[in-house]
């Protein structure tokens, strides 16, 4: 149930009896559209207001990462075997049924982790994990009129990438690499700016200390957000970054918390504000950073306390301020359920009323 009064209460979705693992969430207007591997095939449903569509299948594979366009259209990539090797492929929703998947990788190894975002001018930005060098590498993508761009990123070692865009057209990718000194895993992020990426930055910088599963967001300040899982003995805490004129501040435990936490999320609203969803345990916690420069998380929140053994997690927001969270769980049953919550806007709407002319 939830625990704070701005949450709904937990809603399982039927979406059969087999397991469901990898929901990914985008949302076109109000309409929350939804996307989950089951039975080694790719499904999606949308929610419009309190009513979910019947799933349909997108394609056969999993990892699936969602994306909306200003279009209206919806944007979906995921991994798939055919032919003897995986790759990255793309689908798109045009209001009614999908399109058939095109490739994206285009690579002779194994393409596996997609996570896709789109810009400010409504273009479609792409990065995966690839072992055509022999190991993990991070490779980038951009969706052009001939087709998608498959692009190593220099100095890309890794797994596990998140991708964000800046107001500007910047992109920012980031990953999780097992450096070779301190066998440790660190997050590391480089920067496309003018044509050029930067050197991989170290984020997370702990040599003693694992830190793994970032994932980037940036606001309409221009800002860019990270936050991660670092090991902290037997537990896990959630760290949070952002990057400043002269390089990333200095990490801060968004968690707070004694207990395991894991599985971090971050999205910003229309005006900025960034919100973050982890979970703790059974529990689902929930936190709130003003856009301002330098501005102080609120204090946590607990969303929901009955989540189940949560194993997956995705967030949205929409274009009004409601915070969606899909999850994956077992729940009593041997099979991981879909479970969904939502969050009251953090600010309300503001209406602004034309003065009458004279």
């Amino acid at each position: 149930m939830s625990s704070d009064s701005h949450w709904s209460g937990n809603e399982i979705l039927q979406v059969g009896t087999s397991d469901c693992k990898e929901p990914a969430v985008t949302a076109v207007g109000e309409v929350l559209h939804a996307v989950w591997t089951q039975d080694k095939t790719v499904f999606h449903a949308y929610l419009t207001g309190s009513k979910w569509s019947e799933p349909k299948a997108v394609g056969t594979g999993g990892q699936a990462s969602l994306a909306s366009t200003p279009d209206g259209k919806v944007h979906c990539l995921f991994a798939a075997e055919m032919f003897g090797n995986v790759e990255i492929y793309a689908a798109t929703w045009d209001g009614t049924q999908w399109s058939l998947p095109e490739v994206v990788s285009h690579t002779t190894g194994m393409s596996m982790y997609p996570t896709l975002v789109v810009g400010p001018d409504g273009s479609l930005y792409a990065a995966w994990a690839d072992t055509t060098p022999g190991y993990p590498t991070i490779y980038y993508g951009h969706r052009e009129t001939i087709g998608w761009t498959s692009t190593p990123i220099p100095n890309g070692v890794g797994n596990r990438p998140t991708i964000a865009v800046g107001h500007t057209g910047e992109v920012y990718v980031a990953w999780q690499t097992r450096l070779t000194t301190t066998k440790r895993y660190e997050i590391f992020c480089s920067v496309l700016d003018d044509g050029q990426w930067s050197l991989p930055d170290n984020i997370s910088d702990t040599s003693e200390r694992h830190s793994i599963y970032p994932q980037l967001a940036t606001n309409a300040t221009g800002a860019c957000h990270l936050i991660w899982q670092e090991n902290a003995g037997e537990t896990f805490s959630i760290q949070h970054s952002d990057r400043r004129p002269n390089g990333w501040s200095q990490a801060v435990d968004v968690s707070q918390s004694a207990g395991d936490c894991h599985l971090p999320h971050i999205a910003a609203n229309r005006q900025g504000t960034m919100q973050a969803i982890w979970a703790q345990g059974q529990a689902l916690q929930h936190r709130v950073r003003p856009p301002d420069y330098d501005a102080a998380w609120w204090r946590p929140e607990t969303a929901n306390d009955s989540c189940g053994d949560l194993s997956d997690l995705a967030m949205a927001i929409s274009p009004a301020g409601v915070l969606h969270v899909l999850w994956c769980s077992y729940t009593g049953t041997e099979a991981r359920r879909l479970g969904h919550i939502r969050r009251e806007p953090i600010f309300k709407q503001t209406v602004f009323v034309s003065p009458i002319p004279r």
